[in-house]
């Protein structure tokens, strides 16, 4: 596999644009990036707990494989445990599985465990570039684009993106 990513551009639009939803008025921002691995490898680094343990948190976190659980269906959840190496300070996340259409697309929502009918939501789109490279297009409602403030939602995804990248070319 080729470990060189090819662009690591972040899209500037952060706004939700579904226009056939209530959901584009929403506050949200997406981000865009590009890996040199096939798409079905990027599908499991979404799908399988095994995969997503190594890379499913900012680069200063980590999250333990034994807290991060799957069932992948629609209307089926999942949760993972976020934490700090350092001061053990844990953020445990869940969601349920809205739209899954393998290997295109696969929404979600994401936040707090009890609270997952509620939450943001999320939309990850794969768009095969060729047979080593995909197109991720990465979508949140329901939170505001808060870059650069302490505690980003945004930034947070954007650090977990680098280590997706990692995972994937390894």
């Amino acid at each position: 596999m080729n470990a060189e990513n090819t662009d690591n551009t972040i899209n500037t639009d952060r706004t939700a644009t579904d226009s056939n939803s209530a959901q584009a008025e929403e506050p949200g921002f997406t981000i865009v990036r590009e890996f040199a691995a096939p798409r079905a490898r990027v599908w499991e680094a979404w799908t399988n707990p095994d995969v997503m343990a190594r890379w499913f948190h900012p680069e200063t976190l980590v999250t333990p494989r034994e807290s991060v659980s799957v069932d992948l269906r629609v209307g089926g959840e999942y949760t993972y445990t976020m934490r700090i190496p350092d001061t053990g300070q844990e953020f445990p996340t869940a969601g349920k599985y809205l739209r899954i259409d393998e290997p295109d697309r696969l929404d979600f929502t994401w936040g707090s465990p009890g609270e997952v009918d509620e939450a943001p939501r999320v939309s990850i789109e794969l768009d095969e570039l060729d047979a080593g490279r995909t197109r991720m297009t990465f979508t949140l409602t329901g939170l505001p684009d808060d870059s650069g403030s302490d505690e980003s939602v945004y930034d947070g995804w954007s650090s977990a993106f680098s280590e997706l990248d990692t995972e994937l070319s390894s």
